[in-house]
């Protein structure tokens, strides 16, 4: 196993661009602000909400999905790849040839979120991030995309 994941793509201009993948800590790192970040949310929803009654329950409901499917695709793709987890750490996500995610890819890798959760908390999906040259996850496999270091100037 290399040491090194660096990986180099030439762009169309012939210019080389260095991209070095994300691994597992980092990721889940910033997966678990992101949580954290999507359940204030739907807690400040839900204390608002309760005083709706059975309404507020239907809409409650409605909110949580909202928020949990579309809170990742919203910031991957109007955000340059970053969610506030990830913006945080230091990571982006990238198609594999290193242009911007845009939304059919976003929208793929996070409804195979799911299957990576599989069996307990996210088993599958550590297990094919691991095994991964460039530690991709299912979703990642799948869209064609890689979550990256962002080079931060000295």
């Amino acid at each position: 196993m290399q040491l090194d994941t660096r990986i180099e793509i030439e762009t169309p201009e012939g210019i080389d661009m260095v991209l070095r993948p994300a691994g597992l800590v980092s990721r889940a790192l910033a997966f678990g602000i992101d949580l954290a970040i999507r359940g204030a949310l739907i807690g400040v929803f839900y204390l608002f909400l309760q005083f709706f009654d059975k309404l507020g329950i239907g809409l409650g409901a409605i909110v949580f999905f909202l928020v949990n499917w579309w809170y990742m695709v919203l910031f991957e793709v109007l955000s340059q790849g970053r969610t506030p987890g990830k913006r945080a750490l230091g990571l982006r996500v990238v198609h594999d040839d290193g242009t911007p995610i845009d939304w059919s890819s976003s929208l793929i890798r996070n409804l195979l979120r799911f299957v990576d959760m599989l069996p307990l908390g996210y088993g599958l999906g550590a297990v094919t991030c691991l095994s991964h040259p460039r530690f991709k996850r299912l979703g990642d496999l799948a869209a064609g995309t890689l979550v990256v270091y962002i080079d931060r100037p000295l």
